[in-house]
């Protein structure tokens, strides 16, 4: 009763704005002091319905970190409570799903501590056999200071959580997600995509043409968009790998106050089976294998087997949605180069903060794509594994997407009548209208286009203590300003074999000094051979004109344009050129 008294009518005023949805569709909000009170047993339809509208304005917007996006106009429910909130994937996650919940009185709670599912000693955002939750944090009926609570989250929380069994997640011990139904109904924003690599983004639009689109912040406090596909890997169910909902929660047996605010109860969840979205479908596909061996089931459509991304795709898209080839790899040449220019943000930082004149260490770290400290805030192996595997899929989708038009298989439309001269026109006009720059050791500026990505893709140093411009592949004049020692190049030198590799493997020691480094053809990983034999082949414009001779002889001049110094600074555009169109692709 003291609580009612204290907070007298205008929280219960607040309460009845529950049911008044803004234009954006999200509801005003109930809780506008530091003060979290609960007024509602358990998150309802139209909760959920505003926590989508809410995140698909956040991931819809131009914020570049989750702190700027809390307080950009995306966010209807900003005011000068807001604590500043920095942060990366996983804590972009749960502090946004936290932030809503405060606003609109609603019972929150948060996986807190894990431990190994087989009890082994490992680093739980890799484990090899998934983890279940040690501890949980909740909100039941009140928090004296919202913001507090909600600030601690990012330190508690990390990809380890997403890295559970989905059909152990129900119970007593329950964990916060559960896999979801490749529908349009389950497949919404605010669900989850989850990469046992360490990432997890958040979607925020489902396309028409079925694309679904994730925005995710990184160590670096970047914050960037992109789309689904092979950059979330799928893997098998202990792992969690996947499209993933927020479990439901609600407060059992409480009572109300005088002002609605809840009083005791105890706090459950949802087990699987009363979910009517929860599936299995992304890990046994939705023709499972007599043998249940995960990886043997068949993603079946239109009375066709697909690949699982492929079958996302059309699972979500309009009835009558058919692949356009020259679209495809618009957006995906413009997924790319948002991809770089967030690469770019990363490798800024480690710049402004001088990191790569410091001397290099000893050792790599134990694992280059998982660590902490220095190296995982400034160093880029797992973006630049993602870039990679962005290039060499779009190369390989667009071969077969070229083959099946001109093989007249269903599903696929173009209306003109040379595609090979109007996919490498794409290319160009793409390459040529993506262009970032970066500082070099001198403090001149490069300015680059997609087409040096492309073509020194292997050459890309992830190592933070390399100068700007073997961060970026220079060579040649282009390289003569870099700072790097003999030591450092010897490193670079000995770490081209890692470049090579588009896997992220996390199972695999890597803290060798210099000296132990050797290639993976003469040692095996556990005695310093690292990394790949050679790089996969990732050039896309290469293949586009092995398809036309007339093609080939209209473009034998060099592959790309002399990168050009510039003397003032250029801003970059942070975001893939389809973002502002909505998802389209822009031409």
């Amino acid at each position: 009763m003291l609580r009612g008294l204290v907070l007298g009518a205008a929280l219960a005023a607040g309460l009845a704005a529950v049911n008044n949805a803004s234009a954006s569709g999200v509801p005003d909000a109930i809780n506008t002091g530091v003060r979290w009170e609960v007024y509602k047993s358990h998150w309802s339809e139209q909760d959920e319905a505003g926590y989508s509208a809410f995140v698909q304005a956040i991931g819809r917007s131009k914020c570049s970190s989750l702190d700027s996006c809390l307080k950009s106009d995306a966010n209807p429910y900003r005011s000068s409570v807001d604590p500043d909130l920095p942060g990366d994937c996983a804590d972009m996650a749960y502090v946004l799903r936290a932030y809503y919940a405060w606003k609109n009185g609603l019972p929150f709670s948060y996986q807190n501590a894990m431990r190994t599912a087989n009890g082994k000693r490992e680093d739980l955002r890799y484990s090899t056999g998934g983890n279940a939750v040690a501890g949980r944090r909740q909100i039941l009926n009140y928090v004296s200071n919202a913001p507090a609570f909600i600030a601690r989250i990012g330190g508690e929380v990390s990809t380890a959580m997403f890295r559970t069994h989905p059909e152990k997640g129900g119970g007593r011990s329950h964990d916060d997600f559960y896999p979801v139904a490749i529908s349009r109904e389950a497949v919404k924003p605010g669900v989850l995509a989850y990469d046992i690599f360490g990432h997890v983004g958040i979607v925020y639009d489902v396309l028409e043409n079925g694309r679904v689109l994730i925005v995710a912040s990184h160590p670096d406090n970047s914050v960037t968009r992109t789309a689904y596909g092979p950059n979330f890997m799928r893997s098998k169910p202990e792992l969690g790998a996947g499209l993933k909902a927020w479990r439901p929660i609600y407060v059992d047996g409480a009572e109300k106050d005088s002002d609605g605010s809840l009083l005791g109860g105890k706090l459950r969840a949802k087990e699987n089976a009363a979910l009517k979205t929860f599936s299995m479908e992304q890990y046994f596909g939705n023709t499972p294998h007599p043998s249940g061996e995960w990886h043997h089931g068949e993603f079946r459509h239109n009375e066709r087997t697909l690949k699982y991304y492929d079958y996302v795709r059309r699972k979500l898209a309009a009835s009558d949605f058919a692949y356009d080839p020259v679209d495809e790899l618009r957006f995906g040449l413009q997924t790319i180069c948002g991809d770089i220019k967030s690469r770019k943000a990363a490798v800024d930082a480690a710049y402004f903060s001088r990191v790569h004149l410091k001397p290099h260490p000893e050792k790599l770290p134990p694992n280059i794509y998982g660590t902490y400290g220095e190296w995982e805030e400034y160093s880029t192996p797992s973006r630049d594994a993602r870039l990679k595997v962005s290039f060499i899929e779009l190369r390989r989708d667009t071969q077969q997407l070229y083959e099946e038009a001109k093989a007249g298989a269903p599903g696929i439309e173009y209306d003109g009548d040379d595609l090979a001269g109007d996919l490498f026109q794409a290319f160009e006009e793409e390459k040529n209208a993506c262009t970032y720059t970066y500082w070099r050791s001198d403090n001149t500026r490069m300015r680059l286009n997609l087409g040096h990505a492309m073509e020194r893709l292997w050459l890309l140093s992830f190592d933070p203590y390399h100068c700007p411009e073997r961060r970026w592949g220079a060579n040649g004049a282009e390289l003569e300003t870099c700072t790097d020692d003999a030591e450092k190049s010897q490193w670079y030198n000995a770490q081209r074999f890692l470049r090579y590799q588009a896997r992220r493997t996390y199972d695999i020691r890597m803290d060798f000094a210099l000296a132990e480094l050797k290639p993976p053809m003469t040692a095996s990983p556990e005695n310093g051979g690292l990394g790949s034999d050679a790089p996969a082949d990732a050039d896309i414009r290469d293949y586009l004109l092995s398809l036309s001779s007339a093609v080939l002889a209209n473009n034998d001049e060099p592959v790309w344009a002399t990168p050009i110094v510039l003397k003032t600074d250029e801003q970059d555009n942070f975001f893939p050129a389809w973002h502002k169109n909505g998802g389209e692709t822009a031409q």
